[in-house]
């Protein structure tokens, strides 16, 4: 019985360690540290895959933070998962982007009152400055983005 408590232990670290440090086994080495806080800004270069049950810590750890809210069999939605992907690798270091499903997460989806798809969250020290329905082009959404920010 006490190895299955370990197991069980071991397997949370391990899915902890994942959140934590984006899959990369590490932390960001190129994020800017936060000297006021004990807790360190990850910038991961893909976007981070979110679920109800995991969003506010996301929340937590990234800041800025954009979420694509999706669903499956969206044509619009799988249009901009390549900008989405681009632009996270783009502005690694400034902005992390994550992709919730909203087939799955209906918790997310009514907290923020996700009626259409792709809806983007933008999210600035945890709190919701912007939502944005609708795909784009790249240069739009940017602008939209930075724009909510405040990094125009």
């Amino acid at each position: 019985m006490n190895s299955i408590k370990a197991k069980a232990a071991s397997l949370t670290a391990i899915v902890f360690m994942m959140l934590v440090t984006g899959g990369q086994g590490q932390l960001n080495p190129d994020a800017p540290a936060d000297l006021n806080s004990s807790v360190r800004l990850i910038f991961p270069d893909t976007p981070v895959e979110l679920f109800d049950t995991t969003l506010d810590s996301a929340l937590k750890i990234h800041s800025p933070l954009v979420v694509d809210c999706w669903e499956l069999g969206c044509w619009p939605c799988q249009k901009m998962e390549t900008t989405i992907d681009q632009m996270a690798s783009d502005f690694k270091g400034r902005i992390v982007f994550g992709k919730l499903c909203t087939d799955f997460n209906p918790v997310t989806t009514g907290k923020y009152k996700v009626s259409r798809t792709p809806t983007l969250l933008i999210f600035n020290n945890g709190t919701l400055v912007y939502k944005h329905v609708g795909n784009y082009p790249r240069e739009e959404l940017e602008h939209i983005i930075l724009t909510a920010l405040h990094m125009r």
